[in-house]
């Protein structure tokens, strides 16, 4: 049996692997009418109005949805490492198809890993948009500049609390937001454009902290998480939401702006069949050590398959994973051993911030972060990159 070690290193060959001219690959998933059956549907309004097609008509985003989908060797090469680092026959079972998540997910089996478009795609907060300040992109200084790619769950999405007159945290410097619905660059100002929720970005105190330390001159951000959110629907083969970071990706470009960073935070919504023993449809879950064991295989897969849609993107940023699984509960070892695997300097992927360390007493719902557990949020991101610019790597 593999390492954790050896598998992240083993896929070294993607970088080999990602200049190849392979068959295509399914990258984004067809779209077919809502299933408003699922018990997920509470969390994002789906079946509001699926539209049909690609979510984005902008040359550049169709342009890097064939350039992905033309990378299907690196794909296979995770499939394959993945597949093969375990030689338990249940475990075996268990990554194929959707038959783990049929374990795990209950009746959302289908809707969280079933490759099709069950789940809309909130629009913009138009409320927000009509109160933000345009800027020209071309306008933003480009001395000193960060652009962060912000994605995954709610805890990089606009879920903190206000402080407690109910007053959102405004930032202190002048930075910028890219919202990535209208392609256009705004003031930043709580809540973000681009992402869902309307309280606290964490992003929003890390342009004040970044700049406070020196570290950036001045930060645009650009934000793509979405809430309640599984890591299976971000894979970049069949995943609902890799369209999302591909068209943020494509409008950043249209605006002459390139990430800095990725940071990447997702984890609570996968860690809850083990901290809970059940489903979000209510199925209570006998977990066994395979179950286990299948998990952070097919959890690892997944991050590093979106790591290598990135790439394949040519995304040169770094891209910071956080370690992330708390939810109402305690932290999930299972889920969290398959986050730590994930960083590989090689690959220019690093450790995030490990934001179990914000306890309950810093969650305002036992999940999302308070006024408090927002500001340490944004300090320990800060960390992280400055740990990294001052290593020697490339600076802005």
């Amino acid at each position: 049996m593999m390492t954790w070690g050896a598998i992240g290193a083993s896929v070294g060959a993607w970088l080999v692997l990602l200049s190849a001219t392979a068959g295509a690959a399914e990258v984004l998933p067809p779209r077919d009418v809502c299933q408003p059956t699922t018990a997920a549907k509470s969390r994002d309004g789906n079946c509001a109005a699926c539209p049909v097609g690609p979510i984005s008509t902008r040359p550049r985003f169709q342009a890097l949805v064939a350039q992905v989908g033309a990378r299907a060797a690196a794909f296979d090469d995770i499939d394959r490492r993945i597949d093969g680092a375990s030689s338990d026959p249940e475990v075996q079972s268990l990554l194929k198809g959707r038959k783990l998540a049929q374990v795990l997910y209950g009746s959302d089996a289908d809707f969280i890993a079933g490759g099709n478009a069950s789940r809309c795609l909130l629009p913009d907060n138009e409320e927000a948009r009509a109160a933000a300040t345009p800027v020209p992109c071309n306008a933003i200084p480009r001395d000193g500049l960060v652009v962060l790619l912000t994605a995954g769950q709610s805890n990089i999405s606009n879920a903190g609390a206000p402080d407690p007159s109910g007053q959102l945290y405004q930032p202190r410097h002048r930075f910028y937001n890219f919202d990535r619905f209208d392609g256009r660059c705004y003031l930043a100002h709580n809540p973000l454009l681009g992402t869902t929720g309307d309280g606290e970005n964490v992003a929003t105190r890390l342009g004040d902290e970044l700049i406070d330390r020196g570290l950036a001159k001045t930060v645009v951000i650009a934000p793509a998480a979405i809430g309640g959110t599984y890591v299976e629907e971000w894979r970049a083969r069949g995943g609902k939401y890799f369209e999302v970071l591909l068209s943020t990706l494509a409008g950043l470009r249209d605006a002459g702006l390139e990430p800095s960073a990725v940071l990447w935070h997702q984890g609570e919504s996968n860690a809850f069949a083990f901290s809970t023993n059940g489903a979000e449809d209510g199925t209570q879950l006998q977990v066994t050590a395979k179950m286990k064991e299948a998990a952070r295989l097919s959890y690892l897969r997944n991050d590093l398959e979106i790591i290598a849609g990135l790439r394949a993107a040519d995304v040169t940023a770094p891209i910071f994973v956080a370690t992330a699984t708390l939810c109402g509960s305690m932290p999930d070892e299972i889920i969290r051993s398959a986050q730590a695997a994930v960083p590989n300097p090689a690959l220019g992927v690093y450790p995030g911030p490990d934001t179990d360390r914000i306890g309950l007493p810093l969650r305002h719902d036992r999940c999302h972060m308070s006024r408090a557990g927002t500001e340490l949020h944004a300090k320990m991101w800060a960390d992280r990159l400055a740990d990294y610019w001052k290593s020697g790597a490339r600076k802005p």
